[in-house]
């Protein structure tokens, strides 16, 4: 299948351009920048500062020994970093070339697709052949591309089918929460963990990412995952409670969540998919607040007049789940936690700067004393979540054509990237900020946003009833 072999080259892609970064810092995306002159060389060069080398003490002939095997090192090592040179330069081409190819492939799937995405003018609709096509690449997605975090580009070809028909991306949608599941698990549920946070973050990129889409389904999509996210923490106040009465009144409701104080650890691995669905309200926030706000005279939003805003009802619980005592923010991507910190800050929505802040001096404190440790499976599964934005800018030249014009970039709030935040709030995390906590200026955090875009269900036939606003 053509699907197979495309998610193979893309995965390709990436495993080729991560292997590179790690070779060297220039661009992995273009993949043909040269090496840095600040690398790994002066590195070596700054460990051997100042060493001595055995023999080399005392006596002239040591000396001239040395200078001999000095000599003999030199030309070994310019003969070794020639191999290094070529190796590098080898691996460019071939990154360069497996990127042509896949575009090349997935150029040709789009020209075909949209021969076959082609209005009925008698009904004005889709024609049935068109809709069964979508529901086959569905279930492909589901089967082959949602498990893969690594899949880059293959998962374009659905945003662009969604992108034809509004039916489609309801149907999608409708899948993608179907995925994520009820926020208490049951014992029907057999999905894991690692296909809900992947259906979790299809969910908050397809949504930031689809101009599409109305601004009524971005307020359903973002409704109905504030109502899960609330949902879980009552339930985990509930267990809190049954804990307390059973045990002991002293026991705090951080530490029958999870230790949120002590370990990120600990918290990740039991409130995974809570993290990966606040993640991508988080996510959606940042890109489709105009949506889900209006001028308090019932009209668009006026970006200069931000103060004069209101808010719909589906956003009324995001600041119970921020401030929880699970502490999204702490395990959510960082960039994704600050620019939400930021937007939130200069449309006056909420203010959480100084949870950033107390994170950061935690984070710190259980950084000391852990290198070395090999990371844990669901360490491995957070860091997915931290760089899995599965629609992040479609790069390819020529298949970039077509995705395009559905496609929303990133705009800042008010048109500026360095608004000013409310004075008394931002002061106040300010205040605890020192020099040493190492924080990413405005600008660099919008630019990493602006690059963001992290088995088999159900059978095919049973979602073609099944959209969002039939589920919910």
């Amino acid at each position: 299948m053509i699907l197979n072999h495309v998610i193979q080259i893309d995965v390709e892609v990436q495993v080729e351009l991560e292997e590179l970064e790690s070779d060297d810092e220039g661009d992995g995306e273009e993949a043909v920048t040269a090496a840095d002159d600040e690398g790994v060389f002066q590195f070596d060069d700054e460990e051997t500062e100042g060493t001595k080398v055995p023999g080399t003490e005392s006596g002239s002939d040591s000396e001239s020994d040395s200078g001999s095997d000095d000599d003999d090192d030199d030309s070994d090592s310019s003969d070794d970093d020639d191999d290094e040179d070529d190796g590098l330069g080898k691996a460019k081409y071939n990154a360069k070339k497996t990127v042509a190819k896949l575009d090349a492939v997935m150029s040709t799937v789009f020209t075909w697709l949209e021969k076959h995405c082609q209005l009925d003018l008698a009904t004005n609709e889709m024609p049935e052949s068109t809709s069964q096509m979508f529901l086959q690449f569905l279930d492909l997605f589901i089967t082959i591309v949602l498990p893969t975090f690594k899949s880059r580009y293959t998962q374009f070809f659905l945003f662009y089918l969604c992108a034809q028909d509004a039916q489609y991306a309801d149907v999608f949608l409708g899948t993608m929460m179907s995925n994520v599941g009820e926020p208490v698990r049951n014992s029907q549920d057999r999905t894991s963990n690692v296909e809900k946070i992947a259906a979790a973050s299809y969910l908050g990129s397809f949504v930031a990412r689809a101009r599409f889409l109305s601004k009524v389904i971005v307020r359903n999509v973002v409704g109905v995952l504030v109502q899960w996210a609330n949902t879980y923490l009552d339930w985990q106040e509930q267990q809190q409670e049954k804990v307390v009465l059973g045990r002991s009144r002293r026991l705090s409701y951080a530490q029958a969540a999870g230790g949120t104080g002590n370990s990120l650890h600990v918290d990740f691995e039991r409130h995974s998919v809570f993290f990966a669905v606040t993640q991508a309200v988080l996510y959606m926030f940042c890109f489709r607040w105009r949506d889900l706000a209006e001028s308090t005279s019932g009209g668009p939003v006026n970006e200069s007049e931000l103060d004069n805003i209101r808010w719909c009802q589906e956003v009324e619980g995001i600041q119970r789940v921020v401030f929880s005592k699970l502490n999204p923010l702490r395990a959510c991507s960082s960039i994704v936690a600050q620019q939400f910190s930021m937007v939130a800050s200069q449309t006056n929505f909420m203010f959480c700067y100084s949870v950033l802040q107390q994170n950061r001096r935690k984070n710190q404190e259980n950084d000391t004393g852990t290198s070395g440790v090999v990371a844990s499976p669901d360490q491995v599964l957070r860091a997915e979540l931290d760089t899995f934005f599965p629609f992040d800018p479609m790069t390819l030249p020529v298949s970039r054509n077509f995705i395009d014009g559905a496609y929303l970039e990133w705009q800042d709030v008010g048109g500026t990237a360095d608004s000013d935040n409310d004075g008394s709030q931002q002061s106040d995390a300010e205040n605890d900020k020192s020099d040493d906590e190492g924080d990413e200026n405005e600008a660099d955090v919008v630019g990493q946003m602006v690059a963001m875009s992290i088995s088999p269900v159900m059978p095919l036939s049973a979602f073609t009833d099944r959209t969002f606003d039939d589920q919910f």
